[in-house]
């Protein structure tokens, strides 16, 4: 039986809000191959070579053992899960992703995941020639950087009429932050590496910066480096803030996903392979993007909720609705381990397992809570 990441696109109306990463890349990496990986879709990789530019998309809820143990409890209600987007771009030419029609794109990503070629395949021919996974990590990084760093410039050169035209403490505050901007990205280091205050974040949210995005390199190896698999570090000499990297082989993957679920097993012992990338990525991902998951019980349904890390009590609300943010009064909060001991929530608030939190409780990864609020 296929794991829920695997199952066919789902519309996302069934979902919760869902986290967005899109998979781009040089050409000739097996970016199509990691996205049929994650989403158990059966895209043709050739698909881009003939001039289709359509992006490939799928929603696909997170497989989650606690969600699943939590809906058991409740066999009546309806489950729905928390949910990623994969987005797959088509291969980006060296140095055009300054001017790549995907730009847009790229922005609008949670988090990017850049796939980087680590395998030989004479019928594969690579456009740069020699297969050197560690210099396209650092190309695509100076890339993404270069990206910004026009964009900066662009606003700045703006900013510079408008303030001449109107002097504003908004105006002069933006270009002392832009201009802080650019000597660091002129440094060769990504935004994401700066120590931004919370209302500097609020200043440059808009423009939605590359080198600000949280960046996780997968590197699509051959059979023969498959012990790389666990040492993904070897492909990168630094590690950056915001940036992880995994390693993966997509040939051998594709292979092993057609097998019965024996047949798998007996398959990743013998390559010599822990998991599958899905549940690796997912792991990685949420950790890099620094996400947790909530639970909620409703009177038709379980979800399961997205949230970043050290999110109040009071936001969280407003990730389900902004009429409970508004109106909130308290949080009932139980952990999910003791939410299945107790075998309900109704039964946990008898035995007084259940507290009460206010608006400035941070909410921890697999809380499952109830929101009290006015209507």
């Amino acid at each position: 039986m296929a794991s829920p990441l695997h199952l066919a696109f789902l519309a996302r109306l069934y979902y919760t809000e869902s986290m967005n990463f899109t998979l781009f890349g040089y050409p000739k990496t097996g970016k199509t191959t990691l996205f049929n990986l994650l989403t158990g879709a059966k895209i043709e990789v050739k698909s881009y070579e003939d001039g289709k530019k359509e992006l490939n998309q799928r929603t696909c809820p997170v497989p989650d053992p606690r969600f699943d143990k939590i809906g058991a409890l409740y066999p009546e209600k309806n489950k729905i899960p928390a949910a990623v987007d994969f987005v797959d771009l088509a291969g980006i030419a060296y140095g055009e992703v300054k001017d790549s029609t995907y730009l847009s794109t790229l922005r609008l990503a949670n988090g990017l995941t850049h796939v980087v070629r680590g395998f030989q395949d004479e019928r594969i021919p690579y456009p740069k020639g020699k297969i050197n996974p560690e210099e396209d990590i650092r190309s695509m990084e100076e890339e993404l950087i270069l990206a910004d760093l026009v964009s900066v410039e662009s606003r700045l050169e703006k900013l510079e009429k408008e303030l001449q035209r109107s002097k504003t403490p908004e105006g002069e505050k933006e270009k002392e932050l832009l201009e802080t901007l650019r000597s660091h990205l002129e440094e060769g280091k990504g935004i994401r590496e700066m120590e931004l205050s919370a209302q500097e974040e609020k200043l440059i949210s808009s423009f939605a910066f590359l080198s600000q995005k949280r960046l996780l390199h997968m590197v699509n190896v051959d059979e023969t480096d498959i012990p790389l698999i666990e040492n993904p570090d070897k492909f990168a000499s630094s590690r950056k803030k915001g940036v992880a990297i995994q390693a993966f082989c997509g040939k051998i993957e594709i292979e092993i996903l057609e097998l019965e679920n024996e047949e798998k097993e007996m398959f990743l012992a013998e390559y010599g392979l822990k998991e599958l990338s899905a549940p690796k990525f997912l792991k990685s991902s949420y950790d890099l993007l620094k996400v947790i998951t909530f639970f909620t019980i409703g009177k038709e349904e379980v979800k399961a909720w997205t949230i970043p890390e050290d999110t109040t009590a009071l936001k969280a609300a407003g990730a389900i609705h902004t009429d409970i943010e508004k109106g909130f009064v308290r949080a009932e909060v139980i952990s999910w381990e003791e939410l299945l001991q107790h075998g309900s929530f109704q039964a946990a608030k008898e035995n007084a397992a259940v507290r009460l939190e206010g608006k400035e409780y941070h909410v921890q990864d697999g809380d499952v809570i109830y929101f009290r609020f006015a209507k």
